[in-house]
């Protein structure tokens, strides 16, 4: 199966049914594995479809401690939000995003916190104006767990 552009809608879709697993993890490693679409004209469609599927899972979605397929998804998911090109396509989902990071930062495992400082640290240098406000709570955090 392969990501195709018509399909973005389908996938998000696919991803919030009710599928095995193991299903659900060769889709998102699907989406993974082409993810040099974010690369095309095709950027806006790839997010404006699957980001609030990402979204969804991972906030609704319970942390998982130890490995497995659920765990497995999570963490590639976060993989992809990472390799997304942080540009003006990306503005409109920056501030959903770095909530959820900040949101998962505290409650997520430390492999995917790890991934989730990655990505708040690229959303901070590359939107600083726009997340001026967001500085703060990000400290705090450092602060506490320091």
């Amino acid at each position: 199966m392969t990501l195709i552009t018509n399909n973005f809608e389908s996938h998000a879709d696919k991803l919030l049914s009710e599928m095995p697993l193991a299903k659900k993890q060769q889709l998102v490693t699907e989406i993974r594995d082409s993810i040099e679409i974010v690369h095309t004209s095709e950027y806006g469609n790839f997010l404006r479809h699957l980001f609030p599927s990402f979204h969804k899972l991972l906030s609704e979605g319970q942390p998982q401690f130890s490995e497995g397929p659920e765990q497995k998804i999570r963490n590639l998911l976060l993989e992809v939000l990472n390799r997304l090109p942080n540009n003006d396509t990306l503005r409109p989902h920056v501030q959903r995003m770095l909530s959820l990071c900040m949101k998962l930062l505290e409650t997520d495992n430390e492999e995917n916190a790890v991934i989730c400082l990655r990505i708040i640290f690229d959303l901070h240098k590359n939107f600083r104006p726009t997340l001026e406000s967001e500085v703060q709570p990000f400290l705090d955090f450092v602060q506490r767990i320091y």
